[in-house]
Order: structure tokens, then C-alpha cells, then sequence
């Protein structure tokens, strides 16, 4: 007999959510269930009709898209890595696994023999458990070990290599994999198909602000399809460079604004914030530059040290205005999406504010949160959110959630017909 599991697809307080009984998910996404709660539909003969997968997604989409119709005045949004594996960008395990393969010699007479495991060497050598697929763990040993005792050198393919170079290959492998090139489909790129319904918002209201732990330019990308105006920290003259006087910047449009007496905030405006740096930010000096193709982008490496990095600039002003953010007591909402509530500076921002802020809320998009494996701080939200409407979470896929995310159609539709003025050549 099979066993009963319930599983939730949402939970937003404790008269508030959606279980289905052993369900069974692909990627995320859910294929089949064997029963359904809240579900009390029945047929013409009065009997109850057994739920369907649509029955469930269609009352958690029902949920949530009530939920985000709310007028929130300040609107924030975290992203994680789980935002980018949407569109193709990696996960944790998935750089493991490139790092481990690289590191491998196959024989050359059998590609499918391993002659070497250059990977479990290095594992072995700074003493991590080469099971453990945590790549953050192994480079702060990394670090760990050359801090500590020695840059010591490690016989890999009968040639001696040191561990700080071992360590910026790893750094080369997460920058290489983390360029992440804009998706061609655009009905395809949830970045897009999201910011885009975000910034009908009324102009009046307090510009929409995207923090992101990710170091690709997805989020650049989308701005450029749907012709936004990304406000950024950097400079509007050359070379682009960062200072946080520009998240204070605006941009309003003069005329008639005066007549008004009130500033005439233009649309299509929002602000990005990356918390972990970005692949085409580079040092020049004691500056920072936006730069195409860096050589040495500016990022926040997965490791311990993480947490020490984010303490300079730009990274501190960015993380100060994370928290800043957070602390405004008038109506704030953080929605999270694909984040994995592993990064304890980010955690104890969210929880002040959950703890001192009494306006704020927060909403998880995830579409494993209510797995066993996932972090213990995801699990505590978990708990709270069964006892307090502030915390809604979700089980939802970033591009599903993005198709579903509901219209608020507060602007016009502004795309003009284009007009060819060109002269064509009459016909005798």
C-alpha cells in the first residue's frame, strides 16, 4: 500500500494554504498528485470528483496572484542562483561536477576509464570529503590551507601545481559558467516577462528594486528588451563607474513638471543592486568600472571569506542599502525568488526585518521549499508562515511564476506604430 505523504504548494498563514497528497515533480514541476486540499468539488451525481494537477495550480495560482494584487508601496525583490537556472545558469552541484570533470585524465586508449582523479586529490589534500559536492566548502578550505600553513604544491598529471592556482581555476570555471548569454525566446526569459509587469506600477510609487546574489546580466538583458531605465550605482558618463550617490539619482521628465508643481517621474524606471558583484565589473585603480569581457571581474566567490568581502565597497553600499530597504516601516514587501537562505548576512537582514519591522512581508518562490534537504533557516520560515499571514511561500518555478505573476496595467500602452518617412520613387 502506498504510503500517504501531503506535501504544501503554498502556505500563507495558517487557514491559508494548498497540500497535495504524493506528488510527484520534474524539474520543479509538478505531474501528478493523488489528492488535493483544499478540494471539495463535486459532479452532477453529487459525488466527489477527484482533483487534477490543473486543480491544484490553478487554486495556488488563484492564491497567489490575489496576494501580489495588493498595492505594495515598496517592492523588493532578491534573487538567487535558482532564478538563473531558469535560463540555463548553473547550479552549485553543476559547477562541482564541470570542476571535477576538468580535473579528471581519462586513459587514452579507454575514454571511458578514469587513470587519474585529479579532483579527489585536491579533496583529499585540504580535507574535504570529496562526497560532499560543496564547492564553497572546498575553496574556503582551499583558502583555509594557504592562510594557514602552505601554498603547498599537489602532484596532479605528473606535474606540481599550487593551491592558489588550483583555487583561480575554480574562479575561472564560475566566472566562464556564470556569463550567462541572453535567451533568444523572450516569451521564454522570465526576467523579462516579470520586470515587465512589475513596472506598470504607478510612477508615484517608490521605484521597484531588484537585489540579485547572481554575476550574470540577465537582468541587464531584460531591461534592454523591454526598453526600462536600470538604475545601478554607476555613472552615466565613460568609463561607467560606481558610486551609491547614483541609487539617490532619479529621472523625471522637465516639462510641464514645474506648471505641476511636483516632480514628473517618467516610467519604466527600476534599480539593481548586486549584492555578489557582476562578471563585467572590474577594478581600475581604487575604482570601479562596468567593462565588457573583464578580465578579472569584480565577484563575491562562493567561500567563507564571502562574508568578509561584502564588508568593501561596492559591495558594502550595496548590502547597506539591502538593509535599508528592509527597515522601511510603510507597507514593504521582499519577494524572493530562487534564493537558497544560505547566506547568513542576507539572513540576518531579512530576519531583523521580520522581527522589527512590523509593515513587512515576505514571499519565498521556490519550487522545492518544502523538501527535507532544504537549508534549516528555510525550514524555520517554514514553520513561521504556518502561524502568520506576513510570509507566503510558493512552490513555483521562477518562469512559471513570471507567466502567472498578475497584470496590474496601470500605465498605457506606450509602443508607437513605427513610421517610414523614407521617399519612395514614384512610378511613371
Amino acid at each position: 500500500m502506498e504510503k500517504e505523504e501531503w506535501k504544501y504548494l503554498l502556505i500563507n498563514g495558517k487557514y491559508k494554504t494548498v497540500e497535495v497528497e504524493n506528488p510527484i515533480f520534474d524539474k520543479g514541476v509538478l505531474n501528478s498528485i493523488k489528492d488535493l486540499r483544499p478540494f471539495n468539488k463535486k459532479g452532477e451525481d453529487d459525488k466527489p470528483i477527484v482533483p487534477t494537477v490543473q486543480d491544484a495550480q490553478s487554486l495556488k495560482r488563484e492564491i497567489y496572484s490575489s496576494f501580489f494584487r495588493k498595492p505594495f508601496k515598496n517592492f523588493l525583490i532578491l534573487t538567487g542562483a535558482g532564478a538563473s537556472m531558469d535560463v540555463k545558469g548553473p547550479s552549485m552541484k553543476a559547477l562541482w561536477n564541470l570542476a571535477d570533470k576538468q580535473y579528471k585524465i581519462f586513459d587514452l586508449l579507454d575514454e571511458d576509464k578514469i587513470e587519474e582523479n585529479g579532483f579527489e586529490i585536491i579533496c583529499k589534500q585540504v580535507k574535504h570529503d570529496y562526497t560532499d559536492t560543496n564547492l564553497e566548502s572546498l575553496l574556503s578550505k582551499i583558502e583555509g590551507t594557504i592562510h594557514f600553513y602552505a601554498d603547498i604544491e599537489i602532484e596532479l598529471d605528473k606535474k606540481k601545481v599550487k593551491l592558489s592556482d588550483i583555487k583561480k581555476d575554480l574562479f575561472e570555471i564560475i566566472k566562464t559558467n556564470c556569463s550567462i548569454p541572453c535567451p533568444e525566446d523572450a516569451t521564454k526569459f522570465p526576467h523579462k516577462v516579470l520586470l515587465e509587469k512589475l513596472l506598470q506600477r504607478k510612477v508615484t510609487s517608490p521605484r521597484i528594486k531588484v537585489f540579485t546574489l547572481n554575476y550574470d546580466l540577465l537582468f541587464e538583458y531584460a531591461s534592454e528588451k523591454i526598453n526600462a531605465i536600470m538604475i545601478d550605482g554607476f555613472s552615466f558618463t565613460f568609463p561607467r563607474t560606481f558610486s551609491g550617490r547614483y541609487f539617490d539619482y532619479d529621472i523625471v521628465q522637465r516639462e510641464n513638471s514645474k506648471v505641476q508643481e511636483e516632480d514628473n517621474f517618467i516610467q519604466r524606471v527600476f534599480h539593481l543592486h548586486k549584492l555578489h558583484g557582476s562578471v563585467n565589473w572590474e577594478r581600475n585603480g581604487d575604482k570601479t568600472i562596468i567593462k565588457e569581457n573583464a578580465v578579472k571581474p569584480l565577484m563575491v566567490y562562493p567561500r567563507e571569506a564571502k562574508y568578509e568581502d561584502s564588508y568593501d565597497q561596492p559591495f558594502f553600499e550595496m548590502m547597506a542599502r539591502f538593509q535599508r530597504n528592509l527597515r522601511i516601516n510603510n507597507d514593504t514587501l521582499l519577494l524572493c525568488i530562487g534564493y537558497s537562505f544560505n547566506d547568513k548576512h542576507i539572513n540576518s537582514a531579512i530576519e531583523e526585518a521580520l522581527n522589527q519591522n512590523p509593515s513587512f512581508r515576505l514571499a519565498i518562490i521556490d519550487p522545492g521549499f518544502d523538501n527535507n534537504n532544504v537549508a534549516t533557516s528555510l525550514k524555520e520560515i517554514k514553520r513561521l508562515a504556518l502561524q502568520t499571514e506576513r510570509i507566503l511561500m510558493v512552490n513555483e518555478t521562477f518562469s512559471d511564476f513570471a507567466d502567472y505573476f498578475p497584470e496590474i496595467g496601470t500605465y498605457e500602452n506606450n509602443d508607437l506604430p513605427t513610421i517610414n518617412l523614407r521617399n519612395e520613387p514614384t512610378k511613371d
